[in-house]
């Protein structure tokens, strides 16, 4: 059987990661949610998506098992019977046919309610985030096993919850506390002098995390240095936080740099729940904690401040002394006044930095960053004109 993760039309709220990133590509604690489909069904997984440039083709199969991208949990689903269909509270949650149906088709097939949870926002994501690490880390049949030899003077609390891979460096004076929750080290990554690593937490391959930092709750993808005081935080992957600073309550997109000192606050000084503002919209989240939501290939100076609930698009740079709007639209030059970042020198640096990392930018990631860049031009000139962004700071 096959197995294909759609996006519904709800892909906007999880903007601005979903700018670059189909909804089954995001990261949602130790795996994305793909990730998360094939470990459930052991079986080759695709994405679906209307957005042109985004998602696989999609072949007709005689066979093939489609689910919404959003979903919080894979299982149940994998035996539902060819011809049906699965509605929660009016939201299509998974059916199984030969081929991608439209709404009127779908209305055609054995109809079950059945109740299965969706991610809404891209800070629900966030909220679920110790829980969810907590779930995918102990599930690991090999939790309690060390492949690398670490530092005599380390110290690990309750080993029987982490796991530590292959090449990788634990170096003097470094603090795993395991006793509030599971650590998984993946390969290939260092773990320099004095660091402080509190579960559940999860360091993808080929980390590096630097001297004296203390990472609380924390889902990291592969190929991500950082530095300083992060918690109940998820990098998409590729990404550099390598300096001092606080990060909290926040999710950071693929090939981001936050320069040194750069801090977010994630909670109000009166305590009350967190509004963001999205495109301009503005969201009541409910949550008490929340800070910064930044889109890939995003770029911050040094001491860049950040209020509760700031949404950042994707190739934006910040720079100056004040805060910054709780939203900047995507391609944002933002030094205490806002520009727009010229797309030519956006794709230029971007090229740079990803043959950093060994990789090349395709045709297809080109594309996506020219429409990108086309389709969020309004949202630009809206800046310009005066228009508001949630930029008061309260």
């Amino acid at each position: 059987m096959k197995i294909v993760l759609f996006e519904d039309s709800k892909y906007n709220n999880f903007y601005p990661i979903s700018r670059m990133h189909s909804v089954g590509e995001i990261r949602t604690g130790r795996y994305t949610q793909k990730e998360r489909a094939i470990r459930e069904f052991g079986a080759q997984v695709m994405l679906y998506s209307g957005r042109e440039g985004f998602g696989d083709p999609i072949e007709k199969s005689n066979d093939t098992l489609f689910l919404n991208a959003r979903l919080k949990e894979f299982r149940g689903v994998g035996d539902l019977e060819y011809g049906s269909c699965i509605i929660n509270e009016g939201e299509l949650i998974a059916y199984h046919f030969d081929k991608i149906l439209s709404e009127v088709e779908i209305e055609k097939l054995s109809i079950i309610e059945r109740d299965f949870p969706l991610y809404e926002f891209i800070w629900d994501i966030l909220e679920d985030l110790e829980s969810r690490l907590t779930e995918d880390l102990k599930e690991e049949s090999s939790m309690g096993q060390i492949l690398s030899p670490i530092d005599e003077s380390a110290h690990i609390e309750n080993r029987d919850m982490i796991f530590i891979g292959e090449d990788v460096k634990i170096e003097n004076c470094v603090f795993l506390d395991a006793s509030k929750g599971p650590i998984y080290i993946d390969n290939y990554s260092i773990i320099r002098a004095n660091t402080v690593i509190e579960g559940p937490a999860y360091i993808g391959e080929g980390c590096l995390i630097k001297c004296g930092s203390f990472l609380n709750t924390v889902a990291i993808g592969k190929v991500t240095k950082l530095s300083g005081e992060i918690e109940e935080s998820i990098f998409q992957g590729y990404a550099n936080k390598q300096h001092f600073g606080f990060l909290g309550h926040s999710y950071i997109g693929e090939w981001v740099n936050l320069g040194a000192g750069t801090t977010n606050s994630d909670l109000k000084n009166n305590y009350s729940a967190i509004r963001v503002y999205p495109e301009g919209r503005e969201y009541k989240t409910g949550m008490q904690f929340l800070g910064l939501i930044m889109g890939d290939h995003c770029k911050t100076a040094i001491n860049t401040s950040f209020n509760t609930g700031t949404i950042v698009g994707p190739f934006s740079n910040i720079f100056g002394r004040d805060f910054p709007p709780k939203y900047l639209p995507p391609f944002s030059w933002w030094g205490g006044d806002f520009k727009e970042y010229s797309l030519e020198k956006a794709i230029k640096t971007a090229r740079i930095l990803m043959m950093r990392r060994d990789i090349k930018m395709d045709d297809a990631y080109l594309e996506r960053i020219k429409q990108l860049f086309l389709t969020t031009k309004g949202l630009r000139e809206k800046v310009n004109k005066g228009g508001n962004f949630g930029a008061e700071v309260l």
